[in-house]
């Protein structure tokens, strides 16, 4: 459904995330031009900033949109939200059927996506957790599983029966087809719910089991491999800011990511989020740049 865009890329903060990425999440992340002659980032560091430090304000939040319409399922979301400063990254797949009033109108964040794009699912996003409107990367299939061969795969428990997996609830190796197929899964027994859970807990599980410092080290060619291969809003200015934080929460920290089970009801064939999920989230992953504490919205 998305459209490739060529002028802006967010792997790199995905790799924060997860992702991603990660890439495989940036909350108050800021709105520059893109570069427009050179595909190619020009990859001065940004004036201000201390290698090796990170900072609240360094804090961002991701929507990853995996976008296969090949596959008998909506869309995949998942919100990304990284704290460099204390080297932490959470993931949290929210069911496309997950419904939100927009505009006086009750949407799915699947629905409002299909109406307008990796926008308007960050606004129904923005709406839903009570934060400020997230960036978005919209993955297709060639380029997730590019971000998978870069992150090393993933070893992962299948607690489902499909085919082409083992037939075993022990962790098995995951290349990114296999992936694909697992996040895109339509028949879930607790439906769209349970594959966003699902979505949360392998995406995290990839960031910890990737080589940090090998992440660190190649952000710059990361970002320069995958530039054309996503659609989103994130620019060349935007990963400048935020190289050094991403470097930093990857060399230092270790099991970096978490993930968290939207908690909720299915009502008919929709999801209807708890309104205590998000204070939740916010309460321990969205902190005041200056104090550090807690806020109720950012």
């Amino acid at each position: 459904m998305a459209k490739r865009k060529k002028g802006s890329i967010a792997i790199p903060f995905l790799l924060t995330f997860f992702i991603a990425i990660l890439a495989v999440g940036g909350i108050g992340l800021f709105v520059f031009d893109y570069i427009q002659k050179s595909k190619q980032v020009e990859l001065s560091e940004p004036v201000g900033k201390t290698a090796g430090v990170a900072e609240y304000e360094d804090s961002h939040t991701i929507l990853f949109i995996l976008d296969t319409p090949d596959k008998k399922c909506k869309s995949t979301f998942m919100l990304i939200r990284s704290v460099p400063k204390e080297k932490k990254i959470l993931c949290v797949g929210v069911p496309s059927n997950s419904i939100q009033l927009m505009n006086g109108v009750q949407y799915s964040i699947g629905e409002y996506y299909e109406s307008g794009g990796g926008s308007y699912a960050c606004e129904f996003i923005a709406q839903q957790f009570g934060i400020d409107t997230p960036k978005y990367v919209i993955f297709d299939e060639e380029a997730f599983c590019k971000l998978s061969d870069i992150m090393g795969g993933v070893s992962y428990a299948v607690s489902v029966d499909i085919q082409g997996f083992d037939d075993s609830n022990t962790e098995q190796f995951l290349n990114g087809k296999q992936i694909v197929t697992l996040l895109t899964y339509p028949l879930f027994k607790d439906g769209e719910k349970q594959r966003a859970s699902i979505v949360g807990s392998l995406m995290s599980s990839m960031i910890n089991q990737a080589d940090g410092a090998r992440i660190a080290d190649s952000l710059d060619r990361i970002f320069n491999t995958l530039i054309d291969m996503v659609t989103t809003n994130i620019t060349a200015v935007d990963y400048k800011e935020k190289k050094d934080a991403i470097q930093f929460m990857f060399n230092y920290g270790t099991t970096i990511s978490r993930f968290r089970m939207a908690t909720g009801v299915n009502t008919g064939d929709y999801f209807l989020m708890d309104e205590s999920f998000p204070e939740e989230i916010k309460s321990e992953y969205f902190k005041d740049y200056q104090s550090g504490k807690s806020e109720k919205n950012e």
